[in-house]
């Protein structure tokens, strides 16, 4: 039955030029159509990452802990968008052992990608605790720092 259907349609092709004409003009609505649901998929998938500027958010009270057998990250983020509710932030974390008081003679010994998940309306604050692996063995021998950076805040 598919064939036959198939055998039907290349004739009319080649007979037909009416039959053409619908035909591509049939092809190129369905193509000019994939594009533009392809491109609404991809601006829906990031819309929620650009609802709540990364500016928005303020992080307090940052410390990492070492616990049994990883770290566990706390800390406090302050939704300030007018509409928003923040339900997760993509951070850069970098973990420093700084040696002297000043701050100034520090090395990094990891740098990780970390998402939290949080639920926070807009213009209030949430305080949170997350557990990361560092992915290597820290031997810290001066004083923990942490130093971040907000990829991008995800809002509903």
């Amino acid at each position: 039955m598919k064939w036959l259907a198939v055998i039907v349609i290349l004739v009319l092709l080649t007979v037909s030029a009416g039959f053409r004409k619908f035909a591509i003009f049939l092809a190129l609505t369905g193509i000019v159509g994939g594009v533009l649901i392809w491109q609404y998929q991809a601006y829906e998938e990031n819309r929620p990452k650009t609802k709540i500027l990364p500016s928005e958010l303020i992080f307090e009270n940052l410390s990492l802990e070492p616990t049994n057998s990883h770290y566990e990250l706390t800390g406090r983020i302050m939704n300030n968008s007018d509409k928003y509710t923040l339900s997760g932030a993509q951070m850069k974390l970098a973990i420093r052992d700084c040696s002297s008081n000043d701050k100034s003679d520090c090395i990094t010994i990891s740098e990780i990608d970390e998402y939290i998940y949080v639920y926070i309306p807009p213009r209030q604050a949430r305080d949170f605790k997350k557990d990361i692996n560092p992915y290597s063995d820290i031997n810290i021998q001066g004083e923990l720092e942490i130093d971040y950076s907000i990829e991008y805040a995800e809002a509903k």
